[in-house]
């Protein structure tokens, strides 16, 4: 088996559908999918069980223990050559495994591939476009150039070797991409191959808890606290004001670049697709 797609779940129960079924879709269909449950408390577990696919794998010891126990969990149990990473409330174009896949088979040098995503709201409303970028070394990293964490696929030996570190809150990635950047080859693919779900709730709490991650990155690595810090103290100020006035859109709106009104509806077209099955 060449493919292991992994979905860490924690009361996701208004998407997960969505994503397990953008997976099943894939137009490259042999692949295990893991969806390990870390304690939910909603309907979560209920709707993985409602699956009879073998290549569905359910993992649940009915704990939380949060993502970053639960990435390496999802890694030291797969099966595949490649480990595709995937969130619960996030879609997968249908072609996405195919295009990785390839690229990687072809590139046997490329250890990460990467790509495009299309932002979208709870409500699955299009918004804008993530375009990535080639990460090259460790100032791409320090300056917020890195893969779109849930549309990365890598050799799973990379993986092992490198596992998460815990205490890195709100950026285990970057951490991640820090270590592996000057060791491995990233590549990315400047095609959409991922419906991005945008949360526009609590971002105030969670950059207050990524300038505690930011310290420990700064301390571990022997950074100037003040070179990675400073913007996110700054986007917990901002973020913490506009959602008081209930205008928190305004800093959302820039994490995407806009869209045409008909590449929206192109877009909206295909997520349709999917969820229609």
């Amino acid at each position: 088996m060449l493919i292991s797609v992994g979905i860490p779940i924690y009361n996701a129960e208004s998407y997960l559908k969505l994503a397990i079924d953008s997976v099943l879709q894939q137009t490259y269909n042999d692949f295990e999918l893991l969806l390990v449950n870390d304690g939910s408390t909603d309907k979560s577990l209920e709707i993985m069980k409602s699956y009879n696919d073998p290549r569905i794998k359910i993992i649940n010891d009915g704990v939380n223990k949060g993502l970053i126990y639960r990435l390496n969990e999802m890694v030291q149990l797969s099966k595949g050559t490649y480990f595709v990473r995937m969130d619960a409330d996030d879609v997968m174009f249908p072609d996405r495994i195919a295009k990785q896949l390839e690229l990687l088979k072809s590139n046997p040098k490329i250890d990460i591939v990467y790509s495009d995503a299309v932002s979208i709201d709870k409500d699955n409303r299009i918004l804008g476009y993530k375009e990535s970028k080639m990460v090259r070394d460790k100032n791409d990293v320090l300056n917020g150039v890195f893969p779109i964490h849930p549309s990365v696929m890598i050799k799973k030996e990379v993986l092992l070797k490198n596992p998460y570190k815990e205490g890195f809150i709100q950026m285990e990635d970057m951490e991640l991409w820090y270590r592996l950047v000057e060791k491995y080859h990233f590549q990315n693919l400047n095609v959409p191959l991922l419906f991005y779900r945008e949360d526009s709730s609590n971002n105030s709490r969670k950059h207050l808890k990524m300038i505690q991650g930011k310290t420990k990155f700064s301390e571990t690595y022997k950074i100037k606290k003040s070179k990675i810090i400073f913007s996110s103290y700054l986007k917990y100020v901002l973020y913490f004001m506009l959602e008081k006035l209930k205008k928190e859109h305004i800093l959302l709106n820039r994490r995407f670049q806009q869209l045409t009104v008909i590449q929206k509806e192109n877009f909206k077209k295909q997520l349709d697709s999917i969820i229609s099955g």
